[in-house]
Parts: C-alpha cells; sequence; structure tokens
C-alpha cells in the first residue's frame, strides 16, 4: 500500500511532461527544448505514439519536429553503429555455423 503525501504535488511521467512543453510549444526554453527532444529520441514507443498523436498537439509537434529535424534525424555514428554490430552478427553466425 502507497501513502501519498497531500501536500506534495504527483510525479508527472515523462509522456505528461512532454505533453505540457508540446502545449506551451514554441514559448519553452531550451532546456524545455532539450528534454522534448530526449523524449522524442529515446522515450518509450508507446508514450511517444500517444502523445505525438493527440490532435491538441499536431500542429506544435509538427513545427517543433521542423525547427529541430537535425537533431531527430540519425547521425552517422547511428549508421556505423548498426554496421558494426550487424556486421559482427553475421560473422559470428558463420563462425557457429562452420563449426
Amino acid at each position: 500500500m502507497t501513502i501519498q503525501n497531500e501536500t506534495a504535488p504527483a510525479a508527472r511521467t515523462p509522456a505528461e511532461r512532454a505533453e505540457d512543453i508540446f502545449r506551451r510549444y514554441p514559448a519553452i526554453s531550451a532546456e524545455e527544448a532539450n528534454e522534448a527532444l530526449t523524449f522524442l529520441r529515446k522515450g518509450r514507443h508507446i508514450d511517444v505514439g500517444l502523445v505525438t498523436g493527440n490532435s491538441e498537439l499536431r500542429d506544435n509537434i509538427a513545427a517543433f519536429r521542423a525547427e529541430h529535424s537535425g537533431a531527430l534525424t540519425l547521425r552517422l555514428a547511428d549508421y556505423v553503429k548498426f554496421i558494426l554490430i550487424f556486421t559482427l552478427l553475421i560473422g559470428a553466425s558463420i563462425l557457429l555455423l562452420a563449426r
């Protein structure tokens, strides 16, 4: 059983925080923009889908994505990591099958 302190504000989930940021966009701070970028890139897929699917926030999220498109695209390092992992998996599979 969890006892909640009546005077303390309820903890907000990352999705609730992101909704608040997108609702106030473009009147957000640089720190809040970074928080929203982190949510879009690394947040739970279901949460990101629910927030971005909110029809009330659609225009604000589209404008945010347009303004921060460079930060939301894959970087060269991401491609290199993928190729390296893929190559290692294929190589390990070949070694295991060759035995």
